[in-house]
């Protein structure tokens, strides 16, 4: 049997390198939670302005909608409230009790 042999040109990258590549930032989950929660009440209002009234009165729907929209709205203010002025909790260690606890694991030290 008999055949041509075609080279291919190769590229520069290996899989090494592309395994090395830092990944995307990912968005904030607060942040993209309250970009949902306004995008969800702006389309409640657009679909109270398509379905209107005579007498300006909004469906029971919408306003069950419009109440659920508004407590997640407080819900993650609240949040993000909490997560920017906590910082980093950190906690309240003894210091002679974590000293006395290594020292009677490892009495030798």
């Amino acid at each position: 049997m008999s055949g041509k042999i075609i080279e291919f040109p190769s590229r520069d990258t290996n899989r090494a390198s592309l395994c090395r590549t830092p990944a995307p930032p990912r968005p904030d989950g607060q942040a993209v939670l309250r970009l949902q929660v306004a995008r969800i009440s702006a389309l409640l209002e657009e679909l109270e302005d398509l379905i209107g009234s005579a007498d300006d009165r909004s469906s029971p729907h919408l306003r069950q909608a419009r109440a659920t929209v508004e407590r997640t709205r407080r819900i993650v203010t609240s949040r993000t409230e909490a997560t920017e002025n906590d910082g980093d909790p950190q906690p309240d260690v003894d210091r002679s009790l974590l000293e006395r606890m290594y020292r009677a694991l490892n009495p030798v030290a």
